[in-house]
Formats: structure tokens, C-alpha cells, sequence
């Protein structure tokens, strides 16, 4: 039996949600189940909870989610795990209510009945083709092409998993609205959060989670950067602290839209965007143990430009859905490290976290490689060998991290140990190289890095299982040359039928100098601003006090960033 040692995952805002439900489909469709009790390398209890509720064992995120009025569409507040789902009965069902329990036994001793409970069924007309087939119990859902990247308006469109009943949290005083921001600045969250009924309810369902863990080891925290769900974010690290002294990775994200504001146009757009980011860095400097923002855009506070260019990936930049699986398979693969189920007491996230804010330094930045770009008949110690890009695309905006004094976390999958060498006895060349020593995928990467930053410090996560990309993961991205596991075959492109099933990946998190020049690119843009002309934030009770006191918490942030310390 296997402690695990649970998280719970908050998100804030329609973006963060686009994100988690990648993340929490990702982490379904890898499910294994094994009758003889075996456990795989991802210890799923940690993200995960166990539920029994008439007679039906439920296996669900440890998640709460905010969004607006009019962002669920088809699905009820109270999610469809008592609901709706009762018809999925057949395989679905089965893989995504059961953790570790034979399909037969399930069956057999957990049979019940329909009538048991209230039957909620929303109008089938809201529901996409996607989320009807579902609801048929003898469809397969992962070989269909649902065209998804020009069918989704919310991201209940896609979602597989099943959400707890007190997962979703509504805002009703703001409706949620695909062509301007409703819930527009910082200092909105700020003030919903000081409504008592608000804070009370959303702080008890927090308990109530917290309750449940036998060894809670922290939350991590995905967030919109860049409107009232930043406020409300930041309103709630700060009670976290207060109530749980845990820890908390938090994800700031930016929408790849430049949607603009209510009543304002595209130069008062930009300015509220970056009051809110100045705001939100602030405090996060404060209240979170670390902080890693996630765009695919280069440059995000005056206008959203440079959009990230990933090899052997083809994405439309301003989709939601498909941008939302890029930043997701990051999460996925960062979050690794403290998700495994042989994991040592330090492999936690606080562990996570103190690898990387040394010396005050909380912000760090991301990079990313999806695939991780190795072909199908490459060792390696080669692929590596040959490598003179950088192996990863940054993805956190405003910031370009060098190779002097770096440290930085990473995760690999997907690469098995048969490809990491050849034996001895077919070793040739590779049997000179310094790294054929090397006994392991993690080991390989460490003398890589090691190699390629100055005076730096890796910390290194390896694990066999790949990232999965069964639908209703965006698998048109995915350039034809990969083959169905992921690897590059630049000599032949695989068949329209053929669909890839996983691919390689990796992700990092890395502390270093240059991110002082991105909070520095952040406060000159705030500094130019005059916030008295900005009458929506004192409408929503901001001083200029206040914004004074942020400018100067952000000066001094990015002190930590200065070249005087020692790794």
C-alpha cells in the first residue's frame, strides 16, 4: 500500500481551465489498471481522490476550479459524475471511475442502479459530437477525428475526466464572454474575494479537501495572469499561508488572445494587463513558494507578440484549445518529480520548490520540447551528441535565460533505457564519447547539461512512460514525420490513419540572472502608467498607495536576481 502524499490543485479563469483540462485528460488517458495490484511509475493518488458513493467507486481530481456565468455550456455545476455519466457504464466508465480494480470485479460486486440517483440530463443539442459520444457507451471515442481545434467554444467541450460535485465553483456576478474581458482587473478579484458569502463557501470546500488528506504536501495553483481571477489568486495564496503553511507552486498564464476589455480599447487593453501581471508578480513574490508564467507568446505585458515556434509542431497561435495542450503537456511533464510512486521524501513539491528559490528567487522560467526531438532509430548518447540548438523553446514571456549560473529542474519521458547506448560490443565510436559511462536516461541528461551551462545546476527526472496523445488531445499538431510513438523518421511521413499515440517530452524550470531583466521589462512598463487614469481599478477600491508599494516590491524582487550570490 502506497502513502500518497496528495496535492490539491486550484484553478482561476477560463484560460487556467482550457489548461487543466488538457492536464487532468492527459493524466486519464495514461491510466493503467492492474488486477494483480501492481502500480505503475506515476502515483495518481496524488493528484487523485477515491470516492465511494452508491456503491460506485469514483476516482476523481483533488481539484477546485473558478470560472463565470455562461462558461460550462452543457455541463452542470455540480459536474456529471452522478449524472450523466451513469449511461457510460461500458469501457469508459470503467477506466475512468475505477483506479487499480479489475473491470470484471467492478461488475460483478459493484453493480447498481440508475434509479439510485436523480438523473440531471442537459439538452443533448449543447454537447459537440465529442462530448455525445461519451454519453454512447459502444463507441470508441480515441479513433474518431472530431475536428476539435474548429469545434470548441469552452473547454467543457473537450473534458474527459469527470469532475467531483464540489470541484466547480461559479462566479454569478460576472458572465463570461468569448469577445471582451468581464472580470477585468486585479483589484475585481481582490474585492469579490472580500465578500464574505464568497470567501467562506470557496475557503470551506478548500477545508473540506484538506480534510480528506492523510499527508497533504502542498497546492499548486493555475491562474489568469492577466484579469480578476489574478486577484483572486493572489486573495487565496495569501489564506493558504495563513490556514496551511504548505507549500505552493503557482502557474500564472496569459491567454494566447489579445481579447480586449470592456469599454476600453486597445491602448487601455494593454495598460490594465499590465497592471494586473505588476500586481500579481508582487504578491506572488510573497505568497508562493514558486512561480513558473506560461505563454506561447515571447512578449506579453505591452502587446502579445513573438509567438513561440516549436519543430515538428504546426499550431493555430490564437487557439485556445490547441495552445492550452502545449502548456498543459508542460505541467504534465514538470510536475513529474513529485508525482512518482517510488519518490524519496525529498521528491515532494516543496522539494520541487526549494531546488529552484534560493535566495528569495521564486520566479522561475519554462522551457519546453514536444517532442523532444530524437529519431526513431537514434541512441541517446548520439541524438545529444548532435545537438547544437538549445534542446527546449522557452515558454515563460519577457525572458531568455542563457547558460552562465543556471539552475534549473527537469523532467524527461518517453526515451527507454535499450535507447540510451549501444552494448560494448556494438558501442563503436560511441564507446569514446565521455558519456557512454552514463547508466541512465537522467544520468545522460545531467552529464549534458553539465557540459553546456557554466557553473550551473541541474536537477533531473526521468521516467518511461511517454506523453500520452490519444484524443481529445489536439493530435493534428503533430507534424507526419513523427512516427505513432513519437520519435522523428525524417525518411517517411506516417499515414492520415495512423494517429500518434504518445511522444517523447521534455520540460524545465530553470533560475537564473536574466529573469531580473524580465521583472525590470515589468516595472518600466508599469512605472510609465499614471493609475489615476485608470479609473476602473480605483472604482474596485485601489489607492495609489498601493500601487506605489508594488512598483517598490518589484525593485526589490529583482535584487534576488542580481549576479551576487553562490550556488
Amino acid at each position: 500500500m502506497i502513502n500518497a502524499r496528495e496535492i490539491l490543485t486550484l484553478q482561476f479563469g477560463n484560460y487556467s481551465n482550457y489548461i487543466g483540462t488538457h492536464w487532468w485528460n492527459i493524466q486519464e488517458s495514461a491510466f493503467s489498471y492492474d488486477c494483480e495490484g501492481g502500480t505503475g511509475e506515476i502515483c495518481h493518488d496524488v493528484l487523485y481522490r477515491q470516492g465511494i458513493n452508491h456503491n460506485q467507486i469514483t476516482y476523481t481530481p483533488r481539484l477546485l476550479l473558478l470560472d463565470l456565468e455562461g462558461s460550462l455550456k452543457h455541463l452542470p455545476q455540480d459536474g456529471e459524475l452522478y449524472g450523466t455519466s451513469l449511461k457510460r457504464s461500458g469501457d469508459l466508465a470503467d477506466e475512468r471511475f475505477v483506479h487499480q480494480e479489475c473491470v470484471k470485479k467492478l461488475k460483478e460486486d459493484l453493480a447498481w442502479k440508475a434509479s439510485d440517483v436523480e438523473m440531471i440530463v442537459e439538452p443533448e443539442s449543447n454537447k459537440n459530437e465529442f462530448q455525445l459520444d461519451l454519453d454512447k457507451e459502444e463507441l470508441n471515442v480515441y479513433e474518431k477525428d472530431y475536428n476539435l481545434a474548429q469545434n470548441v467554444d469552452s473547454w467543457a467541450d473537450f473534458l474527459y475526466a469527470r469532475y467531483h460535485p464540489r470541484t466547480i465553483h461559479v462566479i454569478k456576478q460576472y458572465n463570461h464572454s468569448n469577445e471582451t474581458q468581464i472580470f477585468d482587473t486585479y483589484s475585481s478579484g481582490v474585492q469579490l474575494w472580500q465578500d464574505d458569502h464568497f470567501e467562506e463557501d470557496y475557503c470551506d470546500r478548500i477545508r473540506q479537501y484538506v480534510e480528506e488528506c492523510d499527508f497533504l504536501q502542498g497546492f499548486q495553483t493555475i491562474c489568469d495572469a492577466f484579469n480578476g481571477f489574478a486577484g483572486l489568486a493572489s486573495q487565496c495564496l495569501e489564506h493558504l499561508n495563513d490556514e496551511y503553511r504548505k507549500a505552493n507552486l503557482v502557474i500564472p498564464v496569459y491567454s494566447p488572445r489579445n481579447i480586449l476589455y470592456e469599454n476600453a480599447d486597445a491602448f487601455m487593453s494593454d495598460s490594465i494587463r499590465v497592471v494586473n501581471s505588476a500586481f500579481l508578480f508582487h504578491r506572488l513574490a510573497e505568497h508562493a513558494s514558486t512561480f513558473i508564467p506560461l505563454s506561447i507568446h515571447g512578449r506579453v505585458w505591452r502587446a502579445l507578440e513573438s509567438v513561440r515556434q516549436l519543430p515538428h509542431l504546426d499550431y493555430i497561435p490564437d487557439n485556445l484549445y490547441q495552445t492550452s495542450a502545449i502548456l498543459a503537456s508542460y505541467l504534465d511533464t514538470i510536475t513529474l518529480k513529485y508525482r512518482l510512486t517510488n519518490a524519496q521524501s525529498i521528491n515532494t513539491i516543496a522539494g520541487f520548490c526549494a531546488d529552484l528559490n534560493n535566495y528569495g528567487r521564486k520566479l522561475a522560467a519554462a522551457g519546453l520540447a514536444i517532442p523532444f526531438p530524437m529519431n526513431f532509430d537514434d541512441d541517446l548518447i548520439d541524438c545529444l551528441d548532435k545537438f547544437e540548438e538549445p534542446l527546449f523553446t522557452q515558454f515563460t514571456p519577457n525572458c531568455n535565460i542563457g547558460t552562465n549560473y543556471v539552475v534549473q529542474s527537469v523532467s524527461v519521458r518517453g526515451i527507454p533505457i535499450q535507447r540510451l547506448k549501444r552494448p560494448p560490443q556494438q558501442a563503436k565510436e560511441q564507446i569514446h564519447m565521455p558519456a557512454y559511462r552514463c547508466q541512465s536516461v537522467s544520468e545522460m541528461f545531467q552529464f549534458y547539461l553539465q557540459c553546456v551551462n557554466h557553473s550551473s545546476l541541474a536537477h533531473v527526472t526521468s521516467v518511461k512512460a511517454a506523453l500520452s496523445t490519444r484524443v481529445p488531445f489536439p493530435i493534428e499538431m503533430l507534424d507526419r514525420r513523427l512516427t505513432t510513438s513519437g520519435f522523428i523518421n525524417i525518411f517517411k511521413k506516417r499515414n492520415l490513419e495512423e494517429k500518434v499515440q504518445s511522444v517523447t517530452c521534455l520540460a524545465i524550470a530553470q533560475s537564473s540572472n536574466e529573469i531580473g531583466d524580465m521583472l525590470e521589462s515589468l516595472y518600466k512598463e508599469a512605472k510609465r502608467l499614471k493609475i489615476s487614469k485608470l479609473v476602473r481599478f480605483k472604482a474596485a477600491g485601489l489607492e495609489e498607495d498601493d500601487y506605489e508599494e508594488t512598483l517598490e516590491g518589484l525593485l526589490l524582487f529583482k535584487d534576488n536576481y542580481e549576479d551576487n550570490y553562490e550556488l
